[in-house]
């Protein structure tokens, strides 16, 4: 099991949740979508004010062990950690390289970012 966690950018990452995870929402979406409708939940619970620590961050205190109080926001964003690491097949002189650009999630990120989930 690994336990590297990675940012996941909003704009480009595409989340499959296994079940229903949220009641009334699709289980493939960007990650943009995710935390604006995780934004709307918070919105429910929380002032106006505190929706906040998901853009800018909210002022506060922070104490970690070995240091002296700090002052500074803090902000919630999403993260991945595979299940394995991805592992770097290689052959003599020839790397095998997954090109970004075409990426098979390409067509599923147009329809997501058309609403044709």
């Amino acid at each position: 099991m690994n336990d590297k966690w990675e940012p996941l950018n909003p704009d480009d990452d595409v989340v499959h949740f296994h079940k229903e995870e949220f009641e009334n929402l699709p289980s493939t979406q960007i990650v943009f979508q995710l935390l604006n409708e995780v934004k709307k939940i918070w919105a429910k619970h929380c002032t106006s004010s505190a929706s906040r620590v998901f853009d800018e961050g909210l002022k506060c205190y922070v104490l970690m062990p070995g240091k002296q109080w700090r002052t500074g926001k803090i902000r919630f964003s999403l993260q991945f950690c595979p299940d394995e690491l991805e592992i770097e097949e290689k052959e003599e002189n020839n790397q095998l390289d997954i090109n970004q650009e075409s990426s098979p999630l390409d067509d599923l990120r147009q329809q997501l970012k058309q609403g044709g989930n």
